[in-house]
């Protein structure tokens, strides 16, 4: 092990200089030589990095124990939803879903106010997730259920200064953030990309839905749900493998990236021409997220979309039901984490009677 210049200099000045044979011999005599002091270094140096090791397997341990917490405290609330909603939604649905574009009911269901995607200039205060345009935390509707009735909707009274809608954004309802939401993890949405926000802070939650919706192209097009969001709970067969919320770096990590063809527009982040680029999530190996199932629980899992295409199937369902055009619903061979789906087979799609919005190719096919 080379000594620092520090340690040789310190020694020169508190023995007079150790160049002298005669001094080295007294200063084996009187202790260690040199190269066994060397060494007890590099042992205390091998037993420091361990420490340090360790506890930085400690930390992450404890980041993504937090993280589980927080999905398994959001799915018990949203199996007290369905126990009294109506129609049984284990995620209430928002009530700008289908009316507004690009409301998905992905992440609106429950959080604070988001300040990204600003629709006035910079202005965090309007953001399209925001309580100025009808998302604030009164509108979430879990919240009702994990805090009760303590949000007001400003949406329309934003006060002095704006300190209403700022107090929204403020807000710090933990349960919603998960503790290693660093931000965007890579896919097609670059407006999160390019506010260099966390989840959190960027749409007001570090989870989403899963969501996927298919229909009938063609006028008069409704659509009808085939995951766990916006259908009876009931309705969901083997709830023990069935995705319910994920952490948001993997919101689209099932989605295959194909590069040029006319898949391109659902391949993702700042490398959609590279057919290796692969989502990030936010605990550990690329493409592994942790995520809550429709039973309760909550596991990593390991989505393996983003990479080089596999062979594409254009109608749903198919004979295997692993792929849904250029959508991976199923894992295939999980090299380590839960085996997964996205979609609610054999059960049928569940109709919303919410009309076919935005790019109807993204979600319609013939089923």
């Amino acid at each position: 092990m080379r000594i620092s210049r520090s340690l040789l200099l310190q020694d020169r000045r508190s023995r007079g200089g150790w160049m002298k044979s005669t001094q080295a011999r007294g200063f084996r005599a009187r202790g260690l030589t040199l190269i066994e002091a060397a060494m007890s270094m590099m042992s205390v140096g091998a037993v420091m990095t361990v420490v340090v090791t360790s506890a930085a397997d400690v930390r992450g341990n404890s980041q993504i124990a937090q993280c589980r917490d927080n999905q398994a405290q959001i799915s018990m609330a949203g199996a007290i939803h369905a126990m009294t909603d109506p129609d049984e939604l284990s995620l209430p649905k928002h009530a700008l879903f289908g009316t507004q574009p690009g409301t998905m009911n992905e992440a609106e269901w429950g959080g604070k106010a988001g300040r990204g995607e600003p629709q006035v200039e910079t202005n965090p205060y309007t953001s399209k997730w925001g309580t100025a345009a009808g998302r604030g935390p009164a509108t979430r509707g879990l919240n009702q259920v994990l805090f009760g009735d303590v949000f007001t909707d400003y949406q329309d009274e934003p006060g002095k200064n704006n300190i209403n809608w700022l107090r929204d954004i403020r807000l710090e309802l933990d349960v919603y953030r998960c503790p290693e939401d660093y931000g965007y993890a890579g896919h097609h949405f670059s407006a999160w990309r390019d506010s260099g926000l966390s989840s959190y802070d960027h749409y007001g939650n570090s989870y989403t839905a899963s969501a996927q919706w298919i229909g009938v192209p063609g006028g008069g097009c409704t659509l009808s749900s085939n995951t766990s969001l916006l259908r009876p709970l009931s309705t969901v067969p083997n709830a023990e493998e069935t995705l319910f919320i994920l952490e948001n770096a993997g919101r689209f990590a099932w989605r295959k990236n194909f590069g040029s063809d006319d898949c391109s527009f659902l391949s993702g982040g700042p490398l959609a021409d590279d057919v290796e680029f692969a989502m990030k999530g936010w605990h550990g190996p690329e493409q592994t997220y942790q995520a809550a199932f429709v039973d309760g629980h909550v596991d990593s899992v390991y989505i393996n979309g983003h990479q080089i295409p596999q062979p594409r199937l254009r109608s749903y369902p198919s004979g295997d039901y692993q792929t849904w055009h250029c959508v991976i619903i199923r894992s295939g061979d999980v090299p380590f984490g839960s085996r997964w789906q996205v979609d609610t087979l054999p059960a049928d799609p569940y109709p919303t009677g919410i009309p076919c919005f935005g790019s109807e190719a993204a979600f319609a096919t013939t089923p």
